[in-house]
């Protein structure tokens, strides 16, 4: 069976073709009937028409879609930031688009790749380079794509709505230390060493500093449970000792959790540990994990919010917020 057009519409609800398009487009500030709109958006559900998203395109000159850019491993808390910025656009007729845009900046050193796809606007979600290198595309070229970079990373040349993890950081280093904590190790991803500043082991580093403590670091190749239950196991089995452990996410807070557990410790009165981005899981363990928690709801609703003013004036001033976490304290810092 042939697709419906869009003069298959105009047939059933007799009028032009014009008229179908004008009216579909979406448009609100044309001079159509009321009665005309109904029946045209009637007649195009009883056939099952849909425009064709290209010539829309060509027409209207947006896709309706919004590029999300972000770093594609795996972890709860991107999975949890994921599905409340769907529910944040929902209301709207946009569609999301993702690409994982560190990983092509990883092997092609440039966003053309990225910046080929027809989107209207772009949020960078935690992405340590996208921000600056967009920046920098956007001052060669002519054409400007509203963008908005939110969470642990981004740049003053745009629009953003970061999360202060230095100041969480710096915060749940000195609940260690006030509980006594003096061996205190940062659990984290070998790739972040590489990044250009990285808000958590800054905080750690500066505050053993400001104690007068020794850093203690445990590396993995990655931010997955797994390898942080293999590491800390490694670590503590080989005699090391510690008594606390900060994680730079709550992945790898709750993989360092099962390792004390396999080897008889307990988190809190032995070991203290500290996750970071407060997903829900963290607070269902035998132990709930004390953890920094960053606000996923506020965040998307604002960049939600700070893209569409981008999208409607291109040319205003840019829109940029830091938000602040908050330190939850629970059973696995506590004596």
């Amino acid at each position: 069976m042939a697709r419906p057009t869009r003069d298959d519409v105009a047939r059933q609800a007799q009028v032009s073709g014009a008229t179908v398009s004008r009216v579909l487009s979406g448009r609100d500030d044309l001079s159509i009937a009321e009665e005309t709109r109904v029946r045209v958006l009637a007649a195009a559900q009883r056939i099952g028409y849909q425009p064709n998203p290209t010539a829309r395109a060509l027409v209207t000159g947006r896709t309706g879609i919004v590029g999300f850019w972000m770093c594609l491993g795996y972890s709860r808390y991107r999975s949890h930031v994921v599905n409340r910025m769907q529910q944040v656009m929902t209301p709207s007729e946009f569609a999301m688009a993702i690409t994982d845009v560190e990983e092509e900046l990883s092997r092609r050193h440039t966003l053309s790749r990225a910046m080929r796809l027809g989107v209207d606007a772009i949020i960078a979600f935690d992405t340590p380079t996208a921000g600056g290198e967009f920046a920098r595309a956007r001052a060669a070229s002519t054409g400007a794509i509203p963008f908005v970079s939110m969470g642990a990373y981004w740049t003053e040349a745009t629009n953003f709505v970061g999360v202060d993890l230095y100041a969480g950081a710096v915060e749940a280093m000195r609940h260690l230390i006030a509980t006594g904590r003096e061996r205190i190790a940062y659990l984290h991803p070998a790739t972040s060493e590489a990044w250009p500043i990285e808000a958590r082991h800054a905080a750690y580093s500066a505050v053993l500093r400001e104690a007068g403590y020794a850093p203690h670091g445990i590396t993995t190749p990655d931010v997955t449970l797994a390898t942080a239950w293999r590491c800390v196991r490694e670590r503590l089995a080989s005699g090391a000792q510690l008594d606390a452990i900060l994680c730079h996410n709550d992945d790898m807070a709750i993989g360092a959790y099962r390792a004390l557990c396999d080897l008889g410790l307990r988190a809190g009165p032995d070991i203290a540990l500290v996750g970071c981005d407060g997903i829900e899981e963290t607070e269902y363990l035998s132990c709930p994990l004390t953890t920094i928690q960053q606000p996923i709801d506020q965040m998307c609703t604002l960049a939600w919010q700070c893209l569409q003013s981008a999208m409607e004036n291109p040319g205003g001033p840019l829109l940029q917020r830091v938000l602040k976490p908050k330190l939850v304290i629970r059973e696995s810092t506590r004596r």
